[in-house]
């Protein structure tokens, strides 16, 4: 994000008398610093220590100085020669302060753009090096499109430097629309090969641009702003090619916004960055960085975690990890940046691999002197990202006994599967948990006559991918124990003496048995209780056989000495597997009628017959 530098502006003078106080401070400093005594031999001088060596050497590098206001400079709107004559030359490498902090130095230098031009969709063959401003936005009038190409130099920098902080300041002289008091967004993104100012197009330089940097704004501000920079030049520092960058502004044409900053023209207003360092003075050895070992298969999220150690050195205690690069790579490809000076020693990679693919991880560490490791040996991993597929195995429609066993499997095409979660639901009812996190395959069930049961299983398998639940039933099946014989009503229910038939009922049933199975026998059985309240209790009155036995019978009650009174009735049916039916009469299958022949029951009303 761009802002408003805090820093103000100096004059020569200011400089000269800053750089006079810096200079008693480094004399007090030095004097002050318990440098270890080296025995001299021989009559030889003390040799230097490697602190006083780094101190030299930045005593050697130069300092901001005022440049010359060049003759065919295009100033700014509103800023006269003399307030540019009153600012530092922007375009060398300067050496702003630095201090002595134990066995490190902690520096600050300012780093010039040493390229800077831009682009524009209008002229797409047209280069713009040498101009006074770099312009980006979109310009109705000839310029449409207007992208902003910027390298700086960093060879300055110390190759074990740990950078502290960078930052970008550039001069905005034109906003446009006139007023516009909202920052403008931009986008700006590493180039992926050299360039140069003077041949650029953006024909032949605007596909450039690759990965892309944090957004950032651009405040509504004439004069000096500035923006974070330090993610940009520790990735150079780190490996990626420093092309510098493409940066992409508001580009909406009916928005029309405009930003035009200086160039390299002007020396006192070209853009340059401010890099904050540590430099340790004894600390050579680069901390040695690891991945902690990833299982033969992970889901498509997975943690990843990394350490490193950071050795001592004799007389020198290590300054320890600053921060870490992490890549990865897919079915052998090309390594790809994930973190990138990150101070985090975890991460979750999240579904980046297709299923089945091997991802590939490493890491390095910087210390906080500046000393970068070599990349840690790979830890790989096999991504499963399918859940398995687990079915319960088929049953038959019916089950002929009351206890049954049911089975299911399942398959998963990589890490396996880690256990099952078994379902049932009963006559209709809610879905509920048989078994959980079960690594068995088979489970015994126990119902009743009539009960319809179904049965779904869900598998998980060893990364934790999760099969979801099936919406319907996998297997069902009827508890079908004993066949079932049940009465008809009895035609007519009452006999009177004018009836035509008044000797005897016929009766019949209909029969039910599981599939596979046959009717072999019923055993019909009567209860015969007189008016004035005998009764000859349950009797067996005949067995029916064949295949099949026939499914009704005249029951001739005269001849059997039977007369006035009421007559229940109930067969039981078995079936070819010896299953036999229980005797139940007050489950609603038998039948009953009434002998009347003397004609004492008179009827007061007359109920509907209501039959399924």
């Amino acid at each position: 994000m761009f802002r408003q530098p805090s820093h103000r502006r100096r004059s020569a003078s200011n400089f000269t008398s800053l750089w006079i106080r810096l200079g008693a401070v480094l004399v007090l400093v030095l004097a002050a610093t318990p440098f270890s005594p080296v025995r001299a031999q021989d009559g030889a001088t003390q040799p230097d220590t490697p602190l006083t060596v780094l101190i030299a050497e930045l005593e050697t590098a130069p300092r901001l100085t005022l440049a010359p206001v060049l003759e065919d400079a295009t100033l700014p709107l509103g800023m006269t020669i003399e307030e540019l004559a009153q600012m530092p030359d922007r375009t060398k490498f300067a050496l702003l302060d630095y201090e002595v902090n134990g066995d490190s130095i902690l520096a600050r230098v300012q780093l010039p753009a040493s390229q800077t031009t831009f682009i524009a969709s209008g002229q797409p063959n047209t280069n713009f090096a040498g101009g006074s401003t770099i312009d980006l936005g979109w310009d109705q009038r000839a310029y449409n499109a207007m992208r902003i190409l910027i390298q700086f130099d960093l060879g300055a920098l110390p190759a074990n430097a740990s950078i502290r902080s960078a930052t970008f300041y550039a001069y905005q002289s034109y906003i446009n629309p006139p007023g516009d008091g909202q920052g403008m967004d931009f986008r700006a993104q590493f180039m992926q090969q050299s360039w140069s100012a003077s041949s650029v197009t953006w024909n032949n330089a605007n596909y450039l641009g690759g990965q892309s940097l944090p957004l950032g704004t651009l405040p509504p501000v004439i004069g000096w702003i500035s923006g974070g920079a330090t993610e940009a030049v520790n990735a150079w520092r780190s490996g990626q090619p420093n092309n510098g960058l493409l940066i992409t502004g508001d580009e909406t044409p009916a928005r029309g916004r405009w930003r035009q900053l200086s160039s390299r023209a002007i020396p006192q207003l070209a853009p340059y960055l401010l890099v904050e360092y540590e430099q340790g003075s004894c600390d050579t050895q680069p901390p040695i960085a690891t991945m902690n070992a990833l299982p033969s298969f992970e889901p498509s999220e997975f943690r990843v975690e990394w350490s490193a150690f950071d050795p001592d050195q004799p007389g020198c205690r290590a300054s320890g990890v600053a921060w870490y690069n992490v890549r990865y790579r897919i079915n052998g490809g090309e390594w790809v940046n994930w973190k990138n000076q990150s101070t985090a020693t975890s991460q979750h990679f999240k579904g980046w691999a297709p299923n089945n693919s091997l991802v590939e991880i490493q890491v390095q560490a910087q210390d906080h002197a500046g000393n970068l490791g070599a990349w840690s040996a790979a830890v790989s991993t096999r991504i499963d990202s399918e859940p398995p597929v687990a079915s319960v195995n088929p049953l038959p429609p019916y089950t002929a006994t009351p206890t049954f066993l049911i089975t299911w499997s399942g398959t998963d095409n990589l890490s396996g599967i880690d256990y099952y979660n078994l379902q049932m639901t009963k006559n209709g009812g809610p879905w509920v948990d048989l078994l959980t996190r079960t690594n068995t395959t088979s489970y015994q069930i126990t119902g009743q006559q009539g009960d319809v049961f179904g049965f779904r299983v869900q598998a998980v398998d060893r990364v934790g991918n999760v099969q979801p639940w099936s919406p319907n039933a996998q297997a069902t099946t009827t508890i079908f124990g004993f066949p079932i014989a049940t009465m008809n009503p009895i035609n007519p229910p009452i006999i009177k003496p004018f009836s035509p038939v008044k000797d005897r009922f016929l009766l019949s049933w209909r029969p039910e048995t599981a599939p596979g199975t046959q009717i072999i026998q019923y055993e019909v059985r009567y209860r015969y209780t007189n008016f004035s309240g005998g009764s000859t209790g349950w009797t067996t009155w005949r067995f029916l056989t064949g295949s099949p036995p026939p499914a009704s019978a005249e029951f001739p009650f005269t001849s059997m000495g039977m007369g006035n009174g009421v007559y229940d009735f109930y067969v039981l049916a078995t079936n070819s597997m010896g299953q036999t039916q229980p005797f139940e009469p007050n489950s609603g299958r038998g039948a009953s009628a009434i002998v009347d022949l003397d004609d004492v029951i008179q009827p007061q009303a007359y109920m509907p017959i209501m039959a399924r």
